[in-house]
């Protein structure tokens, strides 16, 4: 490929990457794709909503509202294209027949069910296929999602505010304001990139909290409320953002309150929420990534089930000797090894980030 090609290549991935961002199909990958022929886009698109036409068909129906032909042309993809029949047809089947000559892709596929097996089909069909350009980009766009296509649970951050001596808060079910003004301006921008922000119903109860995003954001995150015995308040701020409520309990009464008011309950078996399979039940909403940002209880218990991928812990100057953990009892199996680990001086504080690598899993 010369120098010229690619970057051009690059330029009009640039295009696909820019378009993409405006998708929000969840729990579908955020995929567009660009149509060029002779160095002009003549058409574009990218998936709207699950179930609905894949980005690669919207592109080749833009072609065709404007009169033109895709024979020849070359095609942007930022995900590779399926081949397996889902809620749409294959895609490859689509390109292939669309007369499509060439087709660059940003990034394989890594669900299961395609990985690779579409780059295959386009190849054996004739058409010359480049991978990888902007790949870093796209990649790090569907890390999400490929995290649940592996796993079958979303991406999981947890956030929290300490002080130097290791406490969320001065005493159990009090409202404790502990990190700078900055770097609760950093805590939204997680929010804002975060399908979901979680809290146990002990936040709810102490902090009425509306667990929204304060920055510009394209899309409000999803409240989640893991409430065991369904204590919620039924005039919580929270509901305002019509939360997923995570429950054991069988009053279908408060069940129907809480609806009415805009939530939406998810009824698990047992005594207490099993926080494993409550994370399994969430891609089903069209959440791909959760931001937990609970109490010492809560925390604990996302850390002894070995679910969090990475953590953001805010740092302030402060002792409190006595107060609430960070997290409840752990015991030592409980503890990860951290990798890529950053450190940033927000406001007063110190904010640690680092991606989880767990033991034996």
């Amino acid at each position: 490929m010369s120098e010229e090609q690619e970057q051009l290549d690059i330029t009009y991935m640039k295009r696909a990457l820019e378009l993409a961002q405006s998708a929000y199909p969840a729990p579908n990958p955020q995929v567009s794709a660009v149509i060029v022929k002779n160095n002009k886009i003549i058409g574009e698109g990218f998936h709207k909503k699950a179930g609905e036409s894949h980005a690669e068909i919207i592109a080749l129906q833009d072609v065709e509202k404007k009169g033109m032909l895709a024979d020849g042309a070359t095609m942007y993809v930022t995900l590779e294209p399926c081949c397996h029949f889902g809620k749409t047809p294959p895609c490859i089947d689509a390109i292939i027949v669309s007369g499509i000559k060439r087709i660059v892709i940003g990034c394989v596929d890594q669900n299961p069910l395609v990985n690779g097996a579409g780059i295959s089909g386009l190849i054996q069909a004739g058409m010359t296929v480049n991978v990888g350009i902007c790949g870093k980009e796209c990649s790090a766009l569907y890390k999400n999602f490929f995290h649940v296509a592996k796993t079958k649970l979303p991406y999981i951050t947890l956030k929290s505010a300490i002080t130097l001596d290791g406490k969320i808060a001065s005493a159990p079910q009090t409202k404790t304001e502990i990190s700078s003004q900055e770097s609760r301006n950093h805590a939204h921008e997680l929010r804002r990139d975060h399908d979901a922000v979680l809290v146990g119903i002990g936040t709810v109860l102490a902090d009425n909290p509306q667990l929204n995003c304060r920055i510009p954001c394209k899309k409000q995150p999803t409240p989640v409320i893991v409430d065991s015995t369904l204590k919620m308040p039924e005039n919580a701020k929270v509901l305002k953002y019509k939360p997923i409520i995570v429950t054991t309990s069988a009053d279908k009464k408060k069940h129907q309150h809480l609806e009415k008011k805009g939530a939406r309950i998810v009824k698990l078996s047992g005594e207490r929420v099993n926080i494993k399979h409550a994370m399994q039940k969430l891609p089903e909403y069209g959440i791909l990534s959760v931001l937990v940002e609970g109490g010492s209880e809560v925390n604990a218990v996302f850390f002894r089930e070995k679910l969090v991928n990475r953590v953001c812990v805010f740092i302030a100057p402060k002792l409190f000797g006595a107060g609430v953990p960070l997290f409840a009892e752990m015991k030592h199996a409980d503890h990860p090894v951290l990798k890529n680990v950053t450190y940033l001086k927000t406001g007063t504080d110190i904010c640690v980030e680092a991606d989880i690598q767990w033991q034996n899993i």
